[in-house]
Parts: C-alpha cells; sequence; structure tokens
C-alpha cells in the first residue's frame, strides 16, 4: 500500500469514516464575539437590525446619506425575502450587509443543527439577492449557547455584538432618551446597537439625526464594521 492510501486510511479511520465523532463538539475552542475594540481613534460603528422593513429602513437611509455615513445591516432573512429592493437599496448606497438569521428565533431553544439551518437560509437570501456572501452574523438577542457557538463556527462567520444599546426597540423611550442613552455611554471603538425594523423605529429616525450630528462635533467618524475591525490593527 503506497503512502499517500495509508494516510488516506488513517483520516479515515479518525474521521469515524465520514462522519462526525460524537466528542468534535467538544474540542471547538471557545468562539467569542466581538463586542468593541481598542482603539485611540474616534471612530464608532452604527448597526441596525430586523430589517429590511419597507417604511423605516429607507427613513434611516436617507438620513445616512444626508450625513454621509456608512453602517452596517444584520439583515434578517425572512424580511429580505419580503422586501428585496430595500436591501439592494442597502447594498448599492455602500452600506455594509451583516447576517441576523432568517426567523429571529430564540436561539437558546434551538440545537446547533437548527441554529445552523436558520443562518445558511438567511445566507441563501442575501446571496440572491445582493450577490454577495455577509462576513458577520449577529444571534438574535445575542444569545451565545454552546450550540449557536458551534453552528456559527462551523459556518465561517465572525460574531458581532455591541457596546451600546439605547433600548430603541422599546416604545417607552422617545427619540431624546434614545440619543441621550448613546451620548452618555459611547466612546471610541464602540458598536452602537440600532434597529431599523421593530415597533418603535419612528423614534430611532428622529434619534439618529441629533446623535450624527453630536458625535460628529466631539470629533467622532462613523464606519462600517469591518472598517472598525481595521482600525485596531
Amino acid at each position: 500500500m503506497s503512502r499517500g492510501s495509508l494516510v488516506a486510511l488513517l483520516i479515515v479511520c479518525l474521521l469515524g469514516f465520514g462522519s462526525t465523532p460524537a466528542f468534535a463538539k467538544e474540542l471547538l475552542p471557545s468562539y467569542e464575539p466581538i463586542h468593541r475594540i481598542d482603539t485611540n481613534k474616534k471612530v464608532v460603528a452604527l448597526t441596525f437590525d430586523d430589517g429590511p422593513d419597507a417604511t423605516y429602513t429607507p427613513k434611516i437611509l436617507e438620513v445616512l446619506h444626508k450625513n454621509g455615513v456608512q453602517a452596517t445591516f444584520f439583515v434578517l432573512g425572512s424580511q429580505v425575502d419580503k422586501h428585496p429592493k430595500v436591501l439592494q437599496w442597502i447594498y448599492k448606497a455602500g452600506h455594509e450587509i451583516g447576517n441576523h438569521g432568517y426567523h429571529h428565533f430564540d436561539l437558546n431553544k434551538l440545537t446547533e443543527h437548527e441554529v445552523y439551518e436558520d443562518l445558511k437560509h438567511a445566507e441563501r437570501s442575501i446571496l440572491k439577492t445582493t450577490g454577495i456572501l455577509a462576513q458577520y452574523y449577529r444571534p438574535a438577542g445575542g444569545v451565545m449557547t454552546h450550540d449557536v457557538m458551534n453552528a456559527v463556527q462551523a459556518s465561517g462567520y465572525d460574531i458581532i455584538h455591541w457596546s451600546v444599546d439605547p433600548r430603541d426597540w422599546s416604545l417607552a423611550r422617545t427619540a431624546s432618551v434614545i440619543a441621550k442613552s448613546v451620548k452618555s455611554n459611547v466612546s471610541s471603538g464602540d458598536i452602537i446597537l440600532f434597529h431599523d425594523g421593530g415597533l418603535n423605529q419612528k423614534q430611532t429616525v428622529a434619534a439618529l439625526q441629533e446623535l450624527i450630528s453630536d458625535l460628529r462635533a466631539q470629533g467622532y467618524r462613523f464606519v462600517t464594521v469591518s472598517q472598525l475591525l481595521d482600525a485596531s490593527k
């Protein structure tokens, strides 16, 4: 038997003749999400979850365009399939697109396989609509179970969380409260969480202009997640 055949046979034996060993999950290293970066540069990343939405995403895009700001949108595959033209607008406007899953399930209740399938379902919707493969994944609710970590790692995504959350989804929070919540907590290298889909995005739209103007006056620049990560190098 040749050396190549011996090596091939050994690999097959180690892999259990093509199946994944039951203990393989335990061998995966810790897969930590990125919340922010450490940098002296006054840069922050605006991110938007749960869209694209036919009503509020276009309004947010208009504010961003007016101010020359690029952001990152973590989109739901189910919303992409409902509003493909809105996602195309996001993409053509030069914003970054991230994967937020397909259904916005409670990930605490899903198996590794179910998380993987939900993520890949969204991936297919994004790819079909824009022709791109998203690089970053944000789990719904920021849930990080062992199964979520394994599924995302198997999919090849980086996990992006956030460091500033103004809770703009809450109906009790006005635009002023949302903007003040960000301004009182933000620092260089932060990832700010907003939503362009949901129940309270009228207030998000109103808060956005005030926030951009005030942070710019403090010397901040707005970047995508990719650009933010590059700032740490």
